[in-house]
């Protein structure tokens, strides 16, 4: 059966505060979410999709077609049994994108505008299509490829894990993915800043790390206004390499985390009432007052990270640490979060792998060591008695005015405004709102 062997990286960019990306990097799963949503919600969805997935690496469970949809299901059913508890995380949802191995080959789940590549021979391809409007508009033929950079609603996705609708992942079994390939998933604070040119430069040579630090890099230099998360996997089939000296990766999570939700009232409790196992994870992440955070000793983003995040009135921030963990490599470029995931990926083992205590980053990077499998809690105290049952209710999809079918009907399913203004889409704004405003006062003027 094939594996990965890889590395994860995240930054919050060149203009946000805070990180809504979410990913799982494992030699078994590889998973990426963007989160959306006001007051924080964008990145607890993110981390909640992520923690859902998690569970698939259990003793005993089977990465398969069914078991990624219920996942995915699952973590639905939290979003919106979270939303109706707390209406300040209303219209919260997330990107899915992820690659498993499992008894029935490689499980490809996408859904969003999140993508995945995969390089072969020199060559890289994309092997998800982006559910937005700008690519309907493509595979209509109403739109060149050669405009999508540019057009103004690129980032209206049209399905995503959310609160609201009835969408879930697309999930099978590919064979567009075998041993021996390179595979990058990746947000589109990387994909919307970084040409198909300079994808094919970093990653056609070099390791996974190398491959993820000069994509990551590429996407600050260009001005990615997003944030930007990678993963870089290679492919390996373990029974063809008979290498003995590659020793099983230890799960990681990078950006946005359970441990950093801090959720509570009734949010925490319907989250827990889903993920039972949840209760390990959350609030992990050490919280002081706002007014003790020393700014000389946190890294630029980090300041700023928890200096927002004080401003929104709780008067607590997090500390932005990069925390070394398990084996693989994950970076924390700026001031994410870092964190094994507390199990172990081999089936046999049953110790968990721990988060050791955090540390603050002082450069621009904190590299992750490798650390075997230690003695601790047993796996089962953090499963909990079992997968939660899912909430079920539905809601009614809101038209899209701008999508359409062929025909002129609106384009079903429900798109959701994208989170990711940039400064093009506030100057057509502020045009169209100076235009409406002169317009009217010469009216005015011309009757009075």
């Amino acid at each position: 059966m094939n594996s990965f062997s890889f590395a994860a990286l995240t930054d919050v960019g060149t203009v946000r505060t805070n990180n809504e990306d979410s990913a799982l990097a494992s030699c078994e799963l590889l998973a990426l979410a963007d989160g959306m949503g006001g007051h924080a919600a964008g990145e607890v969805a993110s981390a909640v999709v992520m923690h859902s997935l998690s569970r698939l690496l259990a003793p005993g469970a089977e990465i398969t077609v069914d078991a990624v949809t219920e996942a995915a299901r699952t973590a639905r059913g939290a979003l919106r049994s979270m939303s109706q508890a707390d209406h300040e995380m209303e219209g919260m949802g997330t990107t899915l994108v992820g690659l498993g191995v499992g008894p029935d080959g490689v499980i490809l789940t996408h859904v969003g505008d999140s993508r995945i590549y995969r390089v072969r021979d020199g060559e890289v391809v994309q092997i998800t299509t982006d559910h937005t409007h700008v690519q309907r508009l493509v595979d209509s033929g109403r739109l060149d490829p050669a405009e999508v950079r540019n057009h103004p609603y690129r980032s209206v996705i049209l399905r995503s894990i959310d609160d609201t609708s009835d969408d879930l992942p697309d999930v099978s079994v590919t064979d567009e993915i075998r041993a021996g390939d390179r595979v990058l998933l990746c947000s589109d604070g990387l994909s919307d800043y970084v040409t198909h040119e300079a994808l094919v430069t970093s990653l056609v040579d070099g390791s996974p790390l190398d491959a993820a630090r000069s994509l990551l890099r590429g996407a600050l230099r260009a001005g990615t206004r997003d944030n930007v998360t990678v993963i870089v996997a290679d492919v390996h089939d373990p029974d063809l390499e008979q290498n003995d000296d590659v020793v099983p990766e230890p799960a990681v999570v990078v950006g946005a985390s359970l441990g950093q939700a801090q959720l509570d009232g009734s949010a925490r409790a319907v989250l827990l009432d889903a993920f039972p196992d949840a209760a390990t994870l959350l609030d992990t992440v050490p919280r002081v007052p706002a007014d003790e955070i020393d700014e000389d000793t946190l890294p630029p983003r980090g300041g700023a990270a928890a200096r927002s995040t004080a401003a929104a009135g709780d008067g607590v921030a997090p500390v932005p640490p990069a925390v070394p963990g398990g084996g693989g490599v994950a970076l924390a470029d700026g001031p994410d979060v870092t964190e094994t995931v507390p199990f172990a990926t081999a089936r046999d083992v049953t110790e968990t792998v721990p988060v050791p205590p955090p540390v603050v980053a002082t450069g621009e990077e904190a590299e992750v060591g490798t650390a075997g499998a230690t003695e601790g809690e047993g796996l089962e105290a953090l499963f909990g008695p079992g997968a939660a049952a899912d909430a079920t209710s539905t809601a009614s999809p809101v038209a899209d005015e701008r999508a359409t079918d062929d025909d002129g009907a609106a384009a079903p399913p429900a798109p959701r405004p994208s989170h990711r203004p940039d400064a093009r889409d506030v100057l057509w704004l502020g045009l169209v709102v100076a235009s409406f405003t002169a317009v009217t006062l010469s009216v005015w003027f011309t009757q009075s």
